[in-house]
């Protein structure tokens, strides 16, 4: 017997009944206060800008999932939040975001947690952070963030009130984005320290990974852009690194080719959520290896280009669906040089051809004026 089926069983002991998504949308039907129906965003084929231009995406009708938001009341004895933010709904346990299997780590290792007594509680994010596939920037932007400017938004003036209440990322750009959606830090709580008991619970569900809801993107973009008040002063080319994972294997070649046409480049390193939107509101053109800064195209102007590089084993089209979204045009490249094997695919590095960077920046711009 595999171990996720004995973990099934022992929720089973417990009295607990585990829903998948389909069964959770069923079950929390009658506490819906917002849909955003499901709609088909167009995606046109997208080719190797590399001198086999083979096919990279195939044009397809990318359809996103419908986006909830329910209210659930009902007292502490039938409602509550565990530890890692799955909701128990009469002992019923949620699935809210994705595969329901890691819900069953609400059981095994519950920490003590302190009590306190709020009104209501938003609860944003009910899954496990591994730190490799869910965990990082994009995720919390578009998974987190995102679908609280939907609650948000739902709830209207009882937000003000609202508590939010989740497994925290940690990091310096989550607190920005609270703060920057309406949170002030005695309103915030992480699920694995705080036990809330709540008259109400505010909930939405995680749509489809890699094609957000427009309805949760524009709420977003307007919640964060409203705040900060950015606009345009500049049109820059900007080149983004990644100092990680997915790194360009021969990026100092392609740095000291990007920089004779004008590139700045944009090192990895942290930065705050204001200073992540003014780099992209005032770029023109943007290259880099695929990665999680890309997220920030949401903030870009309606005609920036945004030119993605790609290893040959992990090439995914959601920055290619957020460019459809935003008005951005966009191209992409790999190379068929591969570094061996990684523990995850995600995590490879990416080789370019310079001769082939090179003839698509000479189509495209003229270079800076030598000097020497």
């Amino acid at each position: 017997m595999s171990l996720r089926k004995i973990f099934y069983r022992l929720l089973r002991v417990f009295g607990v009944t585990l829903l998948n998504k389909p069964q959770t949308d069923a079950f929390l039907e009658p506490y819906l206060i917002r849909l955003s129906p499901p709609i088909d965003v167009f995606l046109p084929n997208v080719f190797n800008q590399s001198v086999t231009p083979t096919r990279m995406f195939q044009r397809q009708n990318a359809t996103t999932f419908p986006a909830y938001v329910w209210r659930c009341t009902g007292p502490s004895q039938t409602i509550r939040q565990l530890a890692y933010g799955g909701v128990l709904f009469d002992r019923h346990l949620l699935c809210v975001d994705f595969d329901n299997y890691h819900l069953v780590k609400n059981f095994l290792t519950p920490p003590k947690r302190d009590q306190v007594q709020r009104t209501s509680v938003i609860v944003p994010f009910t899954h496990h952070l591994d730190g490799v596939i869910l965990g990082g920037y994009y995720d919390f932007v578009i998974l987190v963030a995102a679908k609280l400017c939907r609650i948000k938004e739902a709830m209207g003036a009882d937000f003000a009130e609202a508590v939010v209440s989740y497994p925290h990322f940690k990091t310096a750009y989550e607190r920005d984005f609270l703060e920057l959606i309406g949170f002030t830090p005695d309103r915030i709580f992480d699920s694995r320290r705080t036990e809330i008991q709540f008259e109400q619970c505010l909930m939405g569900n995680s749509g489809h990974w890699f094609y957000p809801h427009p309805d949760d993107i524009m709420a977003l973009k307007k919640q964060v852009e409203g705040k900060l008040n950015i606009t345009q002063t500049q049109r820059n080319r900007i080149y983004v690194s990644r100092s990680g994972r997915r790194r360009i294997a021969n990026e100092d070649a392609l740095i000291k080719l990007l920089k004779k046409y004008d590139f700045q480049i944009i090192d990895d390193r942290p930065r705050t959520v204001a200073e992540q939107v003014s780099i992209y509101k005032n770029a023109s053109y943007i290259i880099g290896p695929h990665g999680a800064s890309f997220t920030n195209i949401i903030w870009c102007e309606p005609g920036t280009h945004l030119f993605e590089l790609f290893s040959s084993k992990y090439i995914v089209d959601h920055f290619f669906y957020l460019s459809q979204l935003m008005g951005i045009n966009y191209t992409a490249y790999h190379h068929v040089i591969q570094f061996g094997q990684v523990h995850h695919d995600v995590e490879e590095d990416i080789f370019v051809s310079i001769a082939d960077i090179e003839k698509i920046l000479e189509q495209t711009f003229l270079p800076l004026p030598s000097f020497d």
